[in-house]
């Protein structure tokens, strides 16, 4: 019995990704992923109490999992463009699908979201740059400049995630914006007067 209940919500988060990522938020339909899902209506109620439960069972472990993500695997050290570029790309066709449903997060969650991820990726920026520029705090006096990049660096991924490219295309897009944002670093300040 208790695979039977752990199958089921499977089907309905499968259901729900489909629906969010497809509707968004807010003209997703809990009757549609229930349909979706081959299950009464009333079975999704009561795996979950409401529509923001589910999207939040959707995200959350997506969360988790940039977290994880950005603090173990998207390190430059001894990594070569090259690597981090295809460590990245391999994080983004996993959960491509989650990334569509924040996307397309037209809720009061969406900035929540949004500026988590930014937060990370701009902490994981400055340690790059302070790792091969340690002079970088000196030349650099605004407090809004990390964010500032992985801001850019998150809306122009997902203007080309937005796409309905196949695989091979969203791959050489994405290798395109990680070379522009992140190729090149030790040179990046070199001839920047403070």
């Amino acid at each position: 019995m208790q695979y039977l209940k752990k199958e089921i919500r499977e089907r309905i988060l499968a259901a729900a990704v489909e629906e969010f990522k497809e509707e968004g938020y807010s003209d997703a339909s809990i009757r549609n992923i229930a349909n979706n899902a081959e299950i009464s209506l009333g079975n999704v109620y009561r795996y979950y109490t409401n529509k923001e439960s589910l999207y939040f069972a959707v995200i959350n472990p997506f969360m988790a999992s940039i977290k994880q993500f950005v603090d173990n695997d998207f390190t430059f050290n001894e990594s070569s463009m090259k690597e981090i570029s295809e460590k990245v790309i391999a994080f983004i066709m996993k959960y491509h699908d989650e990334l569509l449903v924040i996307r397309k997060g037209n809720t009061i969650h969406y900035d929540t979201f949004v500026n988590y991820i930014i937060e990370l990726i701009a902490l994981k920026i400055k340690e790059m740059v302070q790792s091969v520029f340690p002079e970088i705090d000196k030349k650099i006096e605004n407090p809004d400049f990390y964010s500032a990049v992985a801001e850019g660096f998150l809306t122009s991924f997902f203007k080309i995630l937005n796409n309905n490219d196949s695989k091979e295309i969203l791959e050489r897009k994405a290798r395109e914006l990680i070379t522009f944002y992140f190729g090149h670093m030790k040179d990046r300040f070199r001839h920047f007067d403070a």
